[in-house]
């Protein structure tokens, strides 16, 4: 790929996904790779300047956020007066895997993917953008504002739904699996997501090594030069919301509290969602965001949130 394509921005195609009109862009990463971003306008006649940048997490596309039929979270803060981004991380959905896909890591999506992100929202809207995040999705937006990799001027504040990296998937704390899963993906190439009914998309061998690498026993939250993403926790000043959901198997509340009691932002809030803190049902992991409850009472929870920042 030429090289004077990292940072380009193309010009939107328009598209309807069950009545609501979206924008799709493709932007480009300093290491010459290809995203899409899709955008939601405002229709709300009350239109809030300000951008909201929803990043998905493992095995997810832009289908988390807006549904083919035009629901979703993302349609739902649009209609609340947000100006919603919904990018497609490497090889997921829109962006395209290329020949590469296996060698995809973590790393490559912290590092470059949202740095782009960040500069392509920026340079269009010239506001600093609330960013939301599910899963590995917020973990990733954490370690990259953890090294600096993402510009915390630009971010005005951040929301984690299901983000954490201590707890669950026990079974890579036991050597041998850790080391058969990693041989068994490196031949492979990819994790098949799909066919467990975890998800839309694959995802790269290189990306789930690298996340086997973080859980393992006496595992390490690094990057690639052996940097603590722990470390530089403390770091992240901006208004914080962690969302929790009481009956997350993957992603439990303690580890969520654990990451949050590091964050070093003063206005910050841990909200687990369950019964015990007066919603209609101890929510999983997926259902915290898609699901008809979430939609009648987190939406609307987050979005007071956001709205009490502006």
């Amino acid at each position: 790929m030429n090289t004077k394509q990292a940072g380009k921005i193309s010009e939107p195609e328009h598209h309807l996904m069950g009545g609501v009109a979206v924008e799709v862009r493709n932007i480009y990463t300093d290491d010459n790779t290809r995203l899409a971003i899709s955008r939601i306008k405002s229709r709300n006649s009350d239109r809030l300047p300000f951008p909201v940048i929803l990043i998905h997490g493992s095995y997810s596309t832009r289908s988390f956020w807006i549904s083919p039929k035009g629901i979703g979270m993302g349609v739902y803060l649009a209609d609340q007066g947000f100006d919603v981004w919904i990018p497609e991380l490497r090889g997921h959905g829109l962006s395209p895997k290329g020949e590469t896909f296996s060698r995809i890591t973590a790393e490559d999506q912290i590092r470059y993917d949202l740095p782009a992100i960040q500069d392509a929202v920026f340079t269009i809207t010239g506001t600093p953008a609330f960013w939301i995040g599910h899963s590995f999705g917020g973990l990733f937006i954490l370690a990259a504002l953890s090294v600096d990799w993402l510009n915390h001027e630009t971010v005005r504040s951040l929301v984690t739904f299901g983000s954490q990296i201590s707890l669950g998937d026990g079974y890579l704390k036991i050597p041998p699996v850790a080391w058969t899963l990693s041989a068994m993906l490196k031949i492979l190439g990819n994790f098949p997501a799909p066919k467990f009914g975890l998800g839309p998309e694959i995802e790269s061998a290189g990306t789930m090594i690298e996340t086997i690498r973080w859980k393992k026993f006496r595992g390490k939250w690094t990057n690639s030069e052996g940097v603590s993403y722990w470390e530089g926790l403390g770091k992240i000043k901006m208004p914080l919301m962690t969302y929790a959901a009481a009956n997350d198997k993957n992603d439990p509340p303690a580890g969520c509290r654990k990451i949050h009691k590091r964050l070093g932002s003063v206005d910050k809030i841990f909200m687990v969602l369950g019964k015990d803190n007066g919603f209609s049902k101890d929510y999983d992991h997926v259902g915290m965001v898609v699901s008809r409850e979430a939609q009648e009472e987190v939406w609307p929870d987050l979005a007071g949130w956001l709205k009490d920042r502006i």
